[in-house]
């Protein structure tokens, strides 16, 4: 593909070399006015040069893009939006060949007219895939890279600072993370005292309204955004004073827990923790934070009574994915070394009886495993039938009671088969009755084969279906 693509570039180059300048013109006046897509990217081509660039002219482009790419409902189906980023990404591309030749009022006018339709490209369509979305993030990606330009002319960063103070103010896109992004790029851009005031005066006036979640996560933001600034314009012992004076923001609590740590003050990364603990008592991804500093601390001082318990409540599905200091595994093991021999078999019942966590199934058939219980994993999957606890099942359960363990399998294939009435279903029931042959049950396979035929005569992709075994 890359070689046909050269040969045809070189038939373009050798083209344009013999091609008198009237014919280029007359060529590209015509494709301009029976073309617009090609028309925008030949006057882009002068945008900064020949003629002022401006806003407007991106948004209008973008929104062609918008009712080209819409169906007959006025709605960028998901399959299109694909075609509808790449599409819009050739603007981008344009900004960033703007901004590698310094033409900033160029960039400005790009950028600006695509954050002036943003709502609209969001609301275009079907953004399962994500595709809408992502190019509002690009957009502020290059907002923000624009900001942090070392070269940039101080009347542009002005314009620029402006702009994004207004834009917050005005709550441009507020309801969505992008709103975030203008006062971000207002505090790259607050290089003096006056501007660094006007931010702080913002900020500040974001206060929490009563119970309101979303006010009140506004408002840690804006918290943040605030230690943010104070970073270009206060002391380090301003900047720890303001988050222990807002250290009901989690971010801050976090950020001071750290300080501790690194300062070996594990007295306070203790206190900190807990009062997290007791004032986030209702955000449960908080309350594993905090208790996960302190487990530390415990470890750190050797607490064994303070560890165990906390590896009893990482251990009942508490840790997070990729976590495997904390996971099931690891507080199952560490339980086991803290707790005496002699004491160990009253821990397990006293786990197992444990009205907190009654509905943790999947760690109670961990114990049974870890503990050779036999008899009380088969009564769980008496109680419990399915051919997913079964199929799951340590091989010694099922070795031990075989007979059994056939029949609660088989059992779960005939109720099976009474709602399955398609080929896909027929297919898994083939599946699973291939599994049973496997676990033994080969006689009782065939009696449910021979059963399904006779229910069935006039289903002929079951027919099919189970001829295959």
């Amino acid at each position: 593909m890359g070689q046909f693509i050269d040969k045809n570039m070189m038939q373009v180059d050798m083209l344009l070399s013999e091609l008198d300048r009237n014919r280029i013109d007359e060529f590209i006046k015509k494709e301009c006015n029976e073309d617009t897509k090609f028309r925008n990217r030949f006057l882009a081509l002068g945008a900064g040069t020949v003629f002022a660039p401006s806003s407007e002219t991106y948004s209008s482009r973008i929104h062609d893009l918008i009712d080209d790419f819409s169906g007959r409902h006025g709605y960028i189906e998901y399959r299109d939006t694909f075609d509808f980023n790449h599409a819009v990404f050739r603007i981008f591309e344009e900004a960033d060949e703007a901004l590698k030749n310094k033409r900033w009022r160029v960039v400005l006018a790009i950028l600006t007219g695509m954050a002036d339709c943003s709502e609209d490209i969001i609301n275009s369509g079907d953004d399962s895939a994500g595709e809408l979305g992502a190019i509002v993030d690009v957009c502020f990606e290059e907002w923000m890279e624009l900001a942090s330009n070392e070269e940039l002319p101080d009347d542009i960063g002005n314009e620029i600072f402006e702009l994004a103070l207004a834009r917050f103010e005005n709550g441009d896109l507020k309801g969505w993370d992008w709103w975030w992004y203008w006062i971000d790029i207002a505090i790259t851009l607050a290089d003096t005292a006056d501007r660094q005031e006007r931010v702080i005066n913002i900020l500040k006036a974001i206060k929490p309204d009563g119970d309101d979640w979303s006010a009140k996560y506004h408002a840690e933001r804006a918290q943040s955004y605030l230690l943010k600034i104070m970073a270009k314009c206060g002391t380090p012992a301003e900047q720890r004073k303001f988050m222990y004076d807002n250290v009901s923001n989690p971010d801050f609590r976090t950020k001071l827990i750290e300080i501790a740590w690194d300062e070996e003050d594990y007295d306070e990364v203790l206190r900190l923790a807990t009062e997290g603990e007791k004032h986030d008592s209702e955000r449960e991804g908080l309350i594993y934070a905090w208790r996960k500093w302190e487990f530390k601390v415990y470890q750190y001082n050797n607490d064994k009574e303070k560890m165990l318990h906390l590896a009893r409540y990482f251990f009942f599905g508490r840790s997070r994915l990729g976590e495997n200091e904390y996971s099931m595994e690891a507080m199952y093991s560490l339980m086991k070394s803290l707790v005496d021999k002699d004491r160990w078999h009253e821990f397990v019942e006293s786990l197992l009886n444990d009205k907190d966590y009654s509905q943790f199934y999947y760690q109670k058939l961990y114990i049974y495993t870890q503990e050779k219980m036999w008899d009380k994993y088969m009564a769980y999957l008496r109680k419990n039938t399915s051919t997913f606890f079964l199929e799951n099942s340590p091989k010694e359960v099922r070795d031990l009671y075989k007979n059994e363990f056939i029949g609660l399998y088989t059992k779960c294939i005939r109720e099976f088969f009474v709602t399955a009435n398609n080929r896909d279903r027929y297919k898994e029931g083939v599946e699973l009755l291939k599994k049973l042959m496997d676990y033994g049950g080969e006689k009782e396979a065939i009696t449910i084969i021979e059963e399904q035929k006779a229910r069935r005569p006039r289903r002929p992709a079951l027919i099919e279906e189970l001829s295959k075994i």
